[in-house]
């Protein structure tokens, strides 16, 4: 039963490295997928300063 059990666990941390290795890859290899972001600078619209502000104006 030792024996089982260490290549259970010799197992498992194979494949839990293996599967990290999938993801970095996946993280530094495969292009972002297109977003909402136009190709042209120029279309972007222009951040609004106040935008994030929710308070009320003070005088």
């Amino acid at each position: 039963m030792h024996w089982f059990s260490t290549g259970l666990l010799i197992a498992l941390s194979a494949g839990t490295a293996a599967w990290a290795g999938w993801l970095l890859r996946r993280l530094f290899v495969v292009e972002p997928a297109a977003g909402g972001v136009p190709a042209d600078p120029a279309a972007r619209p222009v951040p609004d300063d106040d935008a994030d502000h929710t308070e009320e104006p003070t005088a």
